[in-house]
């Protein structure tokens, strides 16, 4: 049956797994694990995802983040790639970790999304791992233990999880705590859809494996994705380069093309390199190495303008 490449929305929630090629396992250990979550949230900083679940388990793990125009591909293509090949080195092993297509379902902002972070929170438990809720309060290879203030890491999204549950972080700890607790041996659409979604064989006949939510939803992120590729064979077909970009720019900016490739101190030529470089990247995927050659610049330059081009080119189109 054809597949089809995953579903993309920016701006929304999508529950990403990954698994070992052939169920093999990813983690023999700690050591491991830890490896794992610095390469995680070396692109979680990058990208500027926000990170509100994970859940490492032995042969797979899952993640529930908001997207921004940051390409999903390219991270997962960095977490997994840089994983990879840490594991091969230590192991002496040649050949693939990873199965070659990670999971990507987008997920409605509306009940679903506190059920879906129930959902991967509860896999340790669920698998065995833990025993009990209480265990799972400080297990540290889940997203949990850091909801309920027993793990410690910067690159999880607490604060927009606990808002969700309660004005005070006591009272909307206990809340959450309690949400997932009602969620222990349960089972209702939501999740049977996830599940499903996970075990299906992807296909471009079934819209479940691609976006959980109502109808108008499933219908708005299908025609929002279905217009980004759109745009995207039309800059492959028309070959788009980021002069072309940076002239479209200019003259919204009102700042003189000739002037683009010198570099600005705050000013309206500043703002308009920055959004030239977010839409080059994040709207295109045209390389920071392109784009730095085309300012003359380093690629971590590159980098660090992307931070603050989303803001300057929201309503370019």
């Amino acid at each position: 049956m054809p597949r089809k490449a995953r579903i993309t929305v920016p701006g929304a929630v999508h529950h990403v797994m990954s698994r070992g090629i052939e169920g093999r396992p990813l983690f023999r250990g700690d050591d491991d694990r830890r490896m794992f979550l610095s390469f995680l949230e070396h692109n979680i900083v990058k990208s500027g995802y926000r990170l509100y679940a994970w859940a490492l388990m032995e042969n797979h793990y899952h993640l529930v983040v908001r997207l921004n125009e940051f390409p999903l591909g390219v991270f997962m293509k960095d977490v997994n790639g840089r994983y990879a090949r840490y594991f091969r080195r230590s192991m002496s092993m040649r050949g693939y970790l990873f199965q070659d297509r990670y999971k990507s379902i987008v997920t409605q902002d509306q009940r679903y999304v506190e059920e879906l972070i129930r959902y991967v929170h509860l896999n340790p438990l669920r698998a065995g791992v833990c025993a009990n809720l209480a265990a799972l309060d400080r297990y540290p290879w889940c997203g949990h233990a850091a909801v309920m203030g027993h793990l410690n890491n910067s690159f999880q999204n607490i604060t927009d999880i606990l808002r969700r549950f309660g004005q005070s972080r006591d009272r909307a700890a206990a809340a959450y705590r309690a949400f997932v607790a009602e969620g222990i041996g349960a089972s209702d659409e939501l999740i049977d859809t996830v599940r499903g979604a996970n075990d299906q064989t992807e296909s471009i006949r079934h819209a479940g494996c691609w976006v959980i939510g109502n109808k108008d939803f499933v219908d708005h992120a299908l025609k929002q994705d279905r217009d980004r590729r759109i745009r995207l064979a039309r800059y492959a077909r028309e070959q788009v380069g980021v002069a072309d970009i940076a002239r479209k720019v200019a003259d919204q900016f009102k700042v003189p093309f000739e002037s683009m490739q010198r570099r600005g101190k705050g000013d309206a030529r500043s703002a308009a390199r920055k959004a030239v470089a977010y839409i080059c990247n994040r709207r295109y995927g045209i390389p920071v190495v392109e784009i730095a050659r085309y300012f003359g610049i380093s690629s971590p330059s590159v980098s660090e303008m992307l931070r603050g081009g989303e803001t300057v080119a929201a309503g370019i189109t």
